[in-house]
């Protein structure tokens, strides 16, 4: 299998409520798996206000959904795709928040950026609120199946203000004040251009579900030493250290010693599988997590919090490559 990861560079600095790691770029599965059987596919009838806004955006998105800068979809016959994406709109609410503020003008000019009277502005400024959501169905072309449905919202708003009352200008206080009024509107009443754009604000979010997609994933170390050789070797805490500040290279050279040095500590094999696991090496993390896993369950003393990292990495790893064993399956049938 080709390397699915891709270290992003030197890794990041890890915040101080963070646990230190290496980060990296990572292909992820769709959130309906059945997605993947279906790389010929074309958009049908959206029903609903804006219905041919969601067709359209919707078809945007199927042409430009791309994998590690290659195109997923592809068209083999127009007339009979593999699956058709069809769905409705329907208007989940339309608001109105009001909202009141003062604003400090000028009212007579002196001459050219010099005011001689200001005066003070009260203003009302309505705010109107749409949301909608969007359900789209992946439909079997040659079954007529219904294979999943996803729904996504979106929303838009719009806000206008207007003038109310002037007052002379006695230095009071500006800006926001009152209360915000808010008010349920008839959802009929919602201007169809903003159905529009908040129907375009929700399809973006069908990207995951329809299609694989590039993620950052964080290759988490083992801060705390576990066992006492860990604790006795000063490189541990160094090379915890350097991770912190973002030192990558040094870092996992720091772990290789140290996993040469000690091949039975459970906190430097998870801590040098992370590091395989960031460069793309999924196979050789994996057995690295298999090998601290066992040590750790080994250990009568050693608390299960501690070792919690250990078998959490474990089951990401797995998932990881069993998820990116589908995406290669579609990428490269013949070797299925």
């Amino acid at each position: 299998m080709r390397h699915l990861f891709v270290l992003l560079g030197v890794l990041s600095a890890a915040a101080a409520c963070q646990t230190p790691g290496y980060d990296y770029a990572a292909r992820a599965a769709p959130n309906y798996a059945e997605a993947l059987n279906y790389t010929d596919v074309g958009v049908g009838r959206f029903r609903g206000p804006a219905g041919d806004v969601a067709e359209a955006e919707f078809q945007a998105l199927i042409d430009n959904t791309r994998l590690e800068g290659a195109p997923w979809f592809t068209v083999i016959d127009p007339g009979r795709p593999q699956g058709i994406y069809e769905g409705e709109v329907l208007i989940a609410g339309f608001n109105r928040e009001t909202s009141f503020k003062r604003e400090r003008r000028c009212d007579k000019y002196k001459g050219l950026f010099d005011c001689e009277r200001h005066v003070v502005i009260e203003m009302r400024c309505p705010k109107d609120i749409v949301d909608v959501t969007v359900s789209a169905t992946l439909v079997d072309f040659h079954t007529g199946r219904a294979v999943f449905t996803s729904t996504q919202g979106g929303a838009t708003e719009r806000e206008d203000c207007y003038d109310v009352a002037e007052y002379p200008d006695t230095d009071q206080s500006t800006g926001p004040f009152g209360e915000v009024i808010r008010e349920p509107l008839p959802q009929w009443d919602a201007p169809i251009g903003m159905i529009a754009d908040a129907v375009a604000a929700a399809i973006p979010g069908f990207r995951r579900d329809i299609a694989p997609y590039m993620t950052t994933l964080r290759a988490e170390i083992v801060e705390k030493p576990l066992v006492p050789e860990e604790a006795g070797d000063p490189r541990f805490a160094a090379a915890v250290k350097a991770t912190r500040r973002g030192e990558y290279i040094g870092a996992c050279a720091q772990w290789q010693e140290l996993a040469t040095a000690y091949p039975k500590a459970p906190g430097i094999l998870h801590n040098l599988a992370a590091c395989t696991e960031a460069r793309g090496d999924l196979a050789g993390a994996h057995l690295l997590y298999a090998q601290a896993a066992e040590i750790a369950r080994g250990i009568p003393l050693l608390k299960d919090k501690d070792a919690q990292p250990i078998f959490d990495a474990l089951g990401r790893i797995s998932q990881g490559r069993y998820e990116n064993s589908l995406i290669d399956q579609v990428q490269n049938p013949r070797r299925y």
